[in-house]
């Protein structure tokens, strides 16, 4: 048995995962989230949605990327609902989340110092109300339900919109969202225009990433806000009266090439777009990655 391991035939090449579920499979909710993580690496879209996998933390582990984000939003959303002093709603958020030590050491007081720049930029406002806070909301194309959180819409003086979301690290690029890798703004902004949030309707007309990350213009050191339209701030070329005729399109597209259509879930689709790595075990992405055609 020994000497025979030397001469086993070669072991077959598995090839990229390109499944095919079929059409009663394919039709499932789908979130803002997903939306994303669909168009860039259908797989990944496959084995959550459709095989309805989740991933399990290892026992001790570090604080995540994801960990930091829902601890952020925590915070913000209790702060927003009690109208309570940010410092005294982020000790008790962090405390009850059982904070790990290098989180309350290190992370803690970056996230502070963010918030507190939040916190000033919103008591500065003028003309400009926010009056919903971490919601969920639906609305349904063509037979679908596409569900999505909105961080926060506040009401602008003429009664527009203006869709945030927070980011506790580097917002989407201009190039990510032009390419449909990054529609959660723009869906969560077509839900809001078709009522799918209880009692807030009207046009969505602003379109901002607030991140908690460093910036130099932020006088805490912490904090900054993007949009991924023309705002005379930036470079991007999506025209802010474009910006939800494009997510429309590109969410049709979506529903007609997978969730409608037949086209297989393949693997890696994009290598370009937005990384998802949940799935790369399950897609034995380490025995063809290269290979692909």
């Amino acid at each position: 048995m020994a000497a025979a391991l030397d001469h086993a035939p070669p072991p077959e090449l598995y090839e990229r995962p390109q499944p095919r579920p079929t059409p009663a499979q394919r039709r499932v909710q789908i979130s803002v989230t997903a939306l994303d993580r669909l168009r860039s690496d259908p797989y990944q879209f496959y084995a959550a949605s459709i095989l309805r996998l989740s991933e399990l933390e290892p026992l001790d582990a570090e604080p995540s990327a994801a960990w930091r984000g829902t601890a952020a939003h925590e915070i913000l959303e209790h702060w927003h609902k009690s109208g309570r002093p940010m410092q005294e709603v982020a000790a008790e958020v962090l405390q009850q989340m059982n904070a790990h030590p290098l989180m309350r050491a290190l992370w803690r007081p970056r996230l502070l110092e963010a918030l507190q720049w939040a916190e000033k930029t919103i008591a500065a406002f003028e003309g400009r109300t926010p009056v919903l806070f971490e919601k969920s909301g639906e609305m349904e194309i063509r037979g679908i339900t596409i569900r999505g959180k909105a961080d926060r819409i506040d009401v602008l003086a003429d009664g527009g919109l203006a869709i945030v979301d927070y980011k506790t690290g580097a917002p989407p690029s201009g190039k990510q969202v032009a390419a449909g890798y990054a529609l959660q703004l723009g869906t969560i902004g077509l839900i809001a225009e078709r009522g799918g949030f209880e009692s807030v309707k009207g046009e969505a007309r602003k379109f901002e990433y607030w991140s908690l990350g460093k910036s130099d213009r932020s006088e805490t050191g912490f904090g900054y806000i993007v949009s991924p339209v023309k705002d005379g701030r930036n470079h991007s070329q999506i025209d802010p009266l474009d910006f939800l005729p494009i997510a429309e399109d590109l969410l049709h597209d979506a529903l007609d090439r997978w969730i409608l259509g037949d086209e297989p879930f393949t693997a890696r689709l994009n290598p370009d777009a937005v990384t998802y790595n949940t799935f790369d075990q399950l897609m034995r992405l380490d025995e063809w990655m290269g290979r692909e055609a």
